[in-house]
């Protein structure tokens, strides 16, 4: 029977943050994928599949509480968790469904393989397969390189990949002698910051809770190269130029000079850490102090850097800082209404993904989407921003609790951001205060809609 160890601090954060979600919720820790079999012989497939769980223990690790603390089991071997189904595909979006069906099953947090496939042949041969992981054992940059490996042991059964340190590993290397000055660096980036983070007035939910949210979103094929343009005139990168916007959005609308923004880092900064294959992902505050008065080239610069600084402590036991974190709101007297620090710790996050290589044309002229959620996710922050870049389409997901952030004001950010992506390629010596001043009508309908919906 295989031994049960620790959790990696990736492992755990993923754990603290996923047993808040409210029950009929859990489908919301699936990451999905979709992979097009046609022309390929099965046998090369399955041996794929095969090779893939054998070599990476996210695959074959299952979860367990034990005198109340999770830990993970790797098992030396597991059946693969793949149904196959002998049909004839007869619409070109089946996979597309199929995979949106299989991602709406949730896993349960103990005691079974946190991911599942469904393969779909017809009269034996291959067409497409269709996969939903956990985030509990994978992020989106290890489904990239489980991609990749796949593809190329398809192609060459021989095939092999450069490998990181395995979750289990990396574990017990997090509570070694060597870890120990990075972990003290943490815990005192996390004490500078923690009077501020407490100090947020954004409203928090308790574990499981619900309340209604909106979310909305704006596509643009068009934003994603402007944002690219912009970052390499300013030296900065992509995801610290539209953040930056983000948080003069929010300070705008909240009325306050100083916001609490939370970065998803990776966490792979390291050469060693490249080709991890679990999930490593953690927030990391950053405290933001905007003024109007500064130019928006400087406002990105600035808040690029401090979100730079930030990445070096995001590697932490969760754990001892919610510890941490409880000891300071008490010596400061602050009133917690509840015990879910990664609720109190981070009100406000954001997060940028590219989930593929292909690039973002700074000149296309698509025209831009707004649409809205039908039903909005109803618990955890009460104000986050998740940008994706697929296929060219740079999409920013704007969640938000209307009593802070009303329908109108979240349009009207996201118009913002888009004017603000714009001036920071042309114009970035334009002052921070005048992109709530310039004529938005201006603004190219492939960068943000002539007529922006409201919710019903």
């Amino acid at each position: 029977m295989p031994a049960d160890a620790p959790l990696s601090h990736g492992q755990l954060f993923s754990w603290r943050e996923i047993e808040r979600y409210p029950d009929d919720w859990m489908q919301d820790a699936n990451l999905p994928i979709v992979c097009d079999l046609r022309g390929l012989p099965m046998a090369r497939v399955e041996n794929a599949l095969r090779v893939l769980m054998d070599r990476h223990e996210p695959l074959r690790t299952t979860y367990h509480v034990v005198d109340g603390q999770p830990v993970q089991r790797v098992h030396e071997s597991a059946e693969l968790p793949i149904e196959r189904v002998d049909r004839v595909v007869r619409d070109w979006e089946d996979p597309e469904d199929t995979k949106d069906e299989l991602c709406a099953l949730p896993f349960a947090m103990e005691g079974g393989l946190c991911w599942r496939g469904r393969m779909i042949t017809t009269n034996g041969s291959a067409v497409f397969l269709a996969l939903s992981f956990s985030h509990l054992i994978m992020d989106v940059w290890s489904i990239n390189h489980l991609t990749d490996q796949f593809s190329a042991l398809i192609a060459d059964p021989g095939a092999v990949a450069e490998l990181g340190p395995t979750p289990s590993e990396l574990a017990r290397e997090q509570r070694t002698e060597r870890w120990r000055d990075r972990q003290e660096a943490s815990e005192r980036y996390w004490r500078r910051t923690l009077g501020d983070v407490l100090a947020d007035p954004l409203p928090t939910l308790p574990a499981k809770v619900k309340r209604d949210r909106l979310e909305v979103t704006l596509h643009s094929h068009r934003l994603g190269g402007l944002a690219a343009l912009a970052a390499r005139r300013l030296g900065v990168t992509a995801p610290a130029l539209v953040m930056a916007l983000v948080a003069a959005g929010l300070a705008r609308h909240t009325d306050t000079g100083r916001v609490t923004m939370s970065l998803m880092a990776s966490n792979r900064f390291s050469p060693e850490h490249h080709h991890v294959i679990g999930t490593m992902n953690q927030l990391i505050p950053v405290v933001a102090t905007v003024d109007p008065g500064s130019p928006l080239g400087e406002h990105v610069k600035r808040l690029h850097w401090a979100g730079a600084r930030a990445y070096r402590y995001s590697s932490y036991d969760f754990d001892r800082i919610a510890a941490l974190a409880a000891e300071v709101a008490a010596e400061r007297g602050v009133d917690v209404a509840h015990d879910c620090w990664v609720n109190q710790l981070f009100r406000c996050w954001f997060n940028y993904v590219q989930l593929d290589r292909r690039a973002s044309d700074a000149t296309a002229d698509t025209p831009a989407e707004l649409s809205w959620t039908p039903l909005a996710q109803q618990y955890g922050q009460p104000f986050r921003v998740r940008v994706t870049v697929a296929n060219g389409r740079t999409s920013i997901f704007m969640l938000a609790d209307p009593a802070i952030i009303p329908a109108a004001s979240m349009v009207a950010m996201l118009r913002t951001i888009a004017l603000g992506v714009q001036v920071a390629a042309t114009a970035p010596e334009t002052g921070l205060k005048d992109l709530w001043d310039v004529d938005h009508a201006s603004l190219a309908p492939s960068l943000f809609p002539a007529t922006a919906p409201l919710p019903e």
